[in-house]
């Protein structure tokens, strides 16, 4: 399949595109930034520029198209420029997919669109699912949940076009696994306690987009990824309770270490499962 790959040379991005080029797939990047080692063809333009957008994606007509281009670090910027960036980029290189034939369009979406990392409350019950959300007056998640209502919407327009947005968690690369988590366990129970130690190995995002690429679905479907296991060491029952002041409601076979992010959507439809650990790197 000739996929075309957005944001390509960031910290996940690398990822699906090594993925998808391993697989067989003919894949082309589209980024601000070139990243010589994929070994890959770069496209660098500004997604903003919505002819620039209609431009690469008509010249090299892909099949399919993975969108994560964002900007995925929001400190230092205008909270209007984070939300208006990544949703004008959303839009754009959705519309130009569904103009130009694009058959399948994997969305990169966050942890963030729950509103959970936003706010002190507690989820009704652990784990969460798909369909937990809760309001968040954050602009970068608030750009991630549009980024789904716009998939709502453009997945009615161009109904040939089936869109998956994967909901991704702390995206850890396998070589800086220690430097990134490390400090969550040390500084427990503060930073890093917002998504409730949960994260992902940059490798199992590479697999997951590459399972909905290739998997079938319909309109627009929104799924959960992120490792099976916490970053920490207290069991995650007493770590809510230390950190939040009262209990979470857990579902009773909750395992200690296991993530509150509840993944087996996309293992029911796609077969995906993560398979790395941070515990195995130590």
């Amino acid at each position: 399949m000739r996929v075309a790959v957005t944001g390509g040379s960031g910290r996940a991005g690398r990822h699906v595109v090594v993925e998808l080029a391993h697989a067989g797939h003919e894949v082309i990047n589209v980024d601000r930034e070139r990243l010589d080692s994929l070994n890959v063809p770069t496209i660098r333009i500004d997604l903003e520029d919505t002819g620039a957008v209609y431009d690469v994606l008509g010249e090299f007509r892909p099949e399919g198209v993975c969108h994560l281009a964002a900007n995925p670090s929001p400190a230092g910027y205008a909270r209007s420029d984070t939300f208006g960036g990544n949703t004008m980029i959303t839009y754009n290189v959705m519309q130009a997919s569904g103009d130009l034939g694009v058959t399948r369009f994997i969305n990169a979406g966050s942890e963030m669109a729950t509103g959970w990392l936003t706010t002190e409350e507690l989820p009704p019950r652990f784990p969460i699912t798909e369909e937990h959300r809760v309001a968040s007056p954050n602009a970068y998640a608030l750009s991630k949940y549009m980024g789904e209502v716009i998939a709502d919407s453009l997945a009615v327009r161009y109904p040939r076009m089936p869109i998956c947005t994967l909901r991704i968690n702390n995206v850890i690369p396998p070589e800086l696994a220690d430097e990134m988590l490390r400090p969550r366990r040390e500084q427990f129970p503060g930073p890093g306690s917002a998504n409730f130690w949960s994260y992902i190995d940059a490798r199992d995002v590479g697999s997951a987009f590459r399972a909905a690429l290739e998997g079938e679905s319909a309109g627009h479907e929104v799924f959960l990824i992120a490792a099976a296991d916490t970053c920490i060491e207290v069991p995650i029952r007493t770590a809510v309770r230390r950190r939040y002041g009262r209990e979470g409601n857990f579902a009773d076979e909750h395992g200690d270490f296991q993530s509150v992010f509840d993944c087996s959507k996309i293992e029911r439809f796609f077969g995906w499962k993560p398979a790395h650990s941070w515990r195995e790197m130590r």
